[in-house]
């Protein structure tokens, strides 16, 4: 007698299959788990750089404010258009716009400089708008005129740029 036999109750091989399913399922768990990590890698760069520019952003914006507070003859250099430094501006120039920012440095003799770089770090640079007298601030006659500033600081470090203000306050 003749046996019939069905192919399909032949397993041999059949462990091969299964050892490649799951083989392909693994390998494509690690080039995911490896992807995965090297985005993680990168929004940590990122996290880095932006952190560090706005700390350097911060420096300039604090040291531009010092140098407001500690001037010694605020009535002359500290009014826009009677003042000598180059980081003190009238309010018609958008400092939120990187390219409004023109800083040469003092050696370069150069009379369109608008701002001045941080002495924390040289990728740093600060600058003010002068906005004048603050209105409702000198209704007395006898008292001194309360001025108002706007401080930037700007940093550039590594591909990356913070930029921020802050207002400030002057009475003399």
């Amino acid at each position: 007698m003749k046996t019939v036999v069905n192919p399909l109750d032949n397993e041999n091989g059949s462990a091969i299959v299964l050892a490649l399913i799951i083989l392909a399922v693994l390998t494509i768990i690690g080039i995911s788990a490896s992807t995965t990590s090297t985005v993680e890698l990168k929004i940590v760069r990122n996290e880095k750089i932006h952190n560090q520019n706005f700390y350097y952003a911060e420096a300039g914006v604090y040291e531009g404010a010092q140098r407001i507070e500690q001037e010694s003859n605020p009535e002359v250099q500290l009014i826009a258009n009677t003042t000598g430094y180059d980081w003190l501006n009238d309010n018609a120039i958008d400092f939120s716009t990187p390219a409004n920012w023109q800083n040469l440095g003092p050696a370069s003799g150069n009379v369109n400089d608008n701002s001045d770089p941080a002495v924390v770090d040289p990728t740093a640079s600060f600058a003010a708008n002068a906005k004048g007298v603050r209105p409702g601030s000198s209704l007395d006659m006898g008292s001194t005129r309360l001025y108002e500033y706007s401080v930037f600081g700007l940093s550039q470090w590594n591909g990356g740029r913070s930029i921020i203000e802050i207002g400030y306050l002057r009475r003399f």
